[in-house]
């Protein structure tokens, strides 16, 4: 499969800048921080993303997820030491099943759309463990460049910014 035939994919790259709202099955808010991903498609199935997360405290993680590949019917296949998991088109939206791989039992369900003309998107994610649903995570985000306009800079200074070790973000 070529990222010319992947019909949603390729509206997701560049870079999109947000906050991410983690809500518990009661609706109190237990997360909240700032968000910039920066996603591009390269080499006909090549995939790569990297989330860089922002506190009001000042604390900071990126967390690289590597170069991903599609598979021979268009699934995106997750590996990497933090999570594993595959993503895939719909009709309108992106899907994400994955799981922590710090937490076993874990499984996280994400829809990812564009809405109005495109540089507007919304994420949520449905947080189970075992048989429990562990709450929500809503995600708002707005396109700030486009992948052409990552400079390769960010590419090479990225292996200096990467967090190692425990994640705020997944609490």
């Amino acid at each position: 499969m070529t990222s010319m035939q992947l019909r949603l994919f390729p509206k997701h790259t560049g870079v999109w800048e947000g906050t991410y709202t983690r809500i518990q099955p009661n609706g109190e808010i237990s997360n909240h921080f700032r968000s910039r991903l920066t996603i591009r498609l390269f080499d006909t199935n090549k995939y790569h993303q990297v989330n860089q997360y922002f506190w009001e405290d000042g604390y900071e993680e990126c967390h690289d997820f590597g170069i991903c590949e599609f598979d021979e019917t268009g699934t995106l296949i997750f590996e990497n030491p933090r999570i594993s998991g595959a993503s895939w088109e719909t009709r309108d939206s992106i899907c994400l099943v994955w799981t922590y791989k710090n937490r076993p039992g874990s499984k996280l369900f994400e829809m990812i759309d564009l809405i109005g003309n495109g540089t507007h998107r919304v994420r949520n994610w449905r947080w189970t463990q075992d048989d429990e649903f562990q709450g929500l995570t809503m995600i708002d985000e707005r396109q700030v460049a486009t992948q052409d306009e990552i400079p390769d800079s960010f590419w090479t200074e990225l292996p200096n910014k990467r967090t190692l070790g425990p994640s705020r973000s997944d609490k």
